[in-house]
């Protein structure tokens, strides 16, 4: 079996049938790093939507396992509710044990778009901050990366990291500011803790690889958020940024877009 790494897709479940095609993918699994792209319509259409795709996927013995991103309902990947066979979607702290990898899944993102997500009643702090997505809400609380310290150090033997954000000493550099887009959100939508949260998630992706570091060989670790394609290797892991529907073949060390 092939194993490959699938950046953001943002709803575009084109995407996973179009490279089987384009590539005659076969006896693959397919790790897609966050912003899948469900909650935002109704869940019978969403599962709808899936089986559309779902049935090449069975016939192509490929198997998608997404996790998590900033743009996804958390709820879904805290107990999947689709029962789909080959496309999975997985829970925060998951290894996936795939072709001689043992591979450690912990999804979650601040959305720098938050204010312009949230409805009237969250604007007002009415809310009562519980995932709510049957009053139509398409921003949720649970969103963020969760750090904990005490399920990290209970791991061993993990050699592949997956996460939808990133820690601080990987790309993006925001060392010296976020840039115009994040200025602009600041600005024009007064959400003036947005830039000290992004830095508070950063470090604590920082913190998570510094536990895990600890009683784990860590050589490769993939994610999405950021919209752009980079790596870097640091201490001996390869930090490899996938950018929008950027397919990474780890197998054998090959980028399909």
């Amino acid at each position: 079996m092939r194993l490959f790494f699938l950046g953001d897709i943002h709803g575009n479940f084109n995407l996973l049938t179009d490279y089987i095609k384009l590539y005659d993918l076969k006896d693959a699994h397919i790790i897609q790093v966050g912003d899948f792209g469900l909650g935002f319509s109704p869940f019978e259409k969403e599962k709808r939507m899936l089986e559309m795709y779902h049935h090449i996927l069975v016939k192509n013995n490929v198997t998608v396992w997404a996790i998590r991103g900033n743009h996804d309902y958390k709820p879904y990947f805290d107990n999947d509710p689709f029962g789909l066979t080959n496309i999975k979607l997985v829970k925060d702290y998951t290894v996936l044990n795939l072709e001689n990898n043992n591979i450690l899944c912990i999804g979650g993102a601040i959305s720098v778009d938050r204010k312009i997500r949230m409805n009237k009643n969250q604007h007002k702090g009415t809310h009562t901050y519980l995932d709510n997505k049957v009053n139509g809400e398409t921003w949720w609380p649970s969103e963020v990366f969760n750090l904990d310290v005490d399920m990290l150090g209970t791991f061993r033997n993990i050699d592949t990291v997956v996460t939808h954000c990133a820690p601080a000493y990987c790309p993006p550099d925001n060392t010296f500011g976020f840039g115009p887009l994040i200025d602009s959100v600041v600005l024009n939508y007064n959400d003036l803790e947005l830039k000290t949260d992004l830095m508070v998630e950063r470090q604590k992706l920082n913190d998570a690889f510094i536990i895990l570091k600890m009683n784990n060989d860590i050589k490769n670790h993939y994610y999405g958020h950021f919209h752009k394609s980079d790596k870097m290797n640091y201490q001996g892991t390869i930090h490899r940024l996938l950018g929008i529907g950027e397919l990474w073949e780890q197998t054998n060390n090959l980028p399909f877009s």
